[in-house]
């Protein structure tokens, strides 16, 4: 594994630098354009007016990084290509959302189109079935299983794109939230790699550390108190990466490598999954903006901004692990310990109050 790391940490080095430097670049190409995030008494509680192109310094440290790879021949170009590509556009129309505001649904249907067409080109996610139900003895006829997998994999990506954003709801909780999952997936793929020789190895590898490298460059600009916020164009992007990582992990046709993919993205989709259900439970639309996020009620309930993010970083720490070790173990130990751990944390949110909907003093950044 430490020879992986030798051998593929000039790319994250390389997008940690680009984001880095490209930051106090784009800060002061907000200003110009005036592309501010405007505070306001609701979600938006941050102090003052606050660049808002910081997933644009992301986006090129990412794309530096994997163009680099793919010119030092280290990554296949006809799979790495279209992905690139895909998320530029995914996060270009991040960036149209942030500065023209999109509806919901345009945002949706043009972003399931530009993950259809990477999925398409690349092939990623067309074995998504397999992997889920040949380890049970079931096998799909290839008819009904790869429009099963596309359709999947679409909802996959999205829903992932749409965790991310939702968890960009604190001063530095995305950025470092998914630098953690994004090192987390590197670690996975060092331990696929160690497996069986492929070409996709190498797309993980770099994949994941890149989005690393871009993540933890930005945040040192973002980390409270906040200089600039990263945006849709940033908060998509990332959730663009991860999610086509778990795809790529699907690929292997072993249903414990997804689970533990899974695992690792555990809490963006928890905290999306809560706010989602207090919202239907108070008869709100589930899409529409509130402060009953995870990370808004430990404010609510006497957390700082900073207490709130660093308990955010440490469960996500705990569910990187914790997919870690999945993968250690047979299928059926993998899927039992997920459905336990599934259970546990819903069942500690319902006692602890946290899907009920409450009144609480909303302090947070963005």
């Amino acid at each position: 594994m430490l020879h992986l790391l030798e051998k593929y940490q000039l790319f994250g080095w390389l997008a940690l630098a680009g984001a880095a430097f490209a930051t106090p670049a784009a800060a002061r190409l907000a200003r110009r354009l005036g592309v501010m995030d405007m505070p306001d008494t609701f979600l938006k509680p941050h102090a003052r007016p606050t660049p808002y192109l910081g997933g644009l310094a992301i986006c090129l440290g990412w794309v530096a990084s994997v163009a680099a790879a793919m010119v030092a021949g280290r990554v296949p170009v006809e799979v790495v290509l279209p992905i690139l590509l895909g998320g530029v556009a995914m996060s270009v129309l991040g960036l149209l959302d942030d500065s023209r505001g999109l509806s919901p649904k345009i945002r949706l249907t043009i972003g399931a189109v530009i993950i259809a067409a990477v999925l398409i080109t690349t092939g990623t996610g067309f074995q998504l079935m397999d992997s889920l139900f040949l380890p049970i003895g079931i096998k799909l006829p290839p008819a009904v299983a790869i429009p099963l997998s596309i359709a999947a994999s679409i909802f996959i990506v999205l829903g992932a794109c749409n965790s991310t954003n939702l968890i960009d709801g604190l001063d530095g909780l995305c950025t470092g939230v998914t630098a953690i999952i994004s090192l987390s997936f590197f670690l996975l793929a060092a331990h696929l790699a160690s497996f069986k020789e492929e070409e996709n190895h190498s797309v993980r590898l770099v994949l994941s550390i890149a989005m690393a490298g871009a993540a933890l460059g930005f945040l040192p600009w973002n980390f409270n108190p906040a200089r600039i916020f990263m945006g849709d164009a940033g908060s998509v992007l990332l959730g663009f990466n991860c999610g086509i990582l778990i795809l790529l992990f699907a690929e292997w046709g072993i249903v414990r490598w997804v689970l533990g993919a899974l695992m690792i993205f555990a809490l963006p989709v928890f905290d999306t999954a809560l706010a989602m259900f207090r919202r239907f439970a108070s008869g709100k639309p589930v899409f529409q903006g509130d402060r009953s996020h995870f990370y808004d009620q430990l404010v609510q309930r006497g957390l700082s901004v900073k207490q709130t993010v660093l308990v955010c970083y440490a469960l996500t720490l705990f569910f990187a692990i914790t997919g870690l070790l999945v993968v250690q173990t047979r299928t059926l130990y993998a899927l039992a310990i997920c459905v336990v751990i599934g259970v546990a944390v819903a069942l500690a949110a319902w006692i602890t109050g946290l899907t009920h909907p409450e009144k609480g003093a909303d302090n947070g950044n963005g």
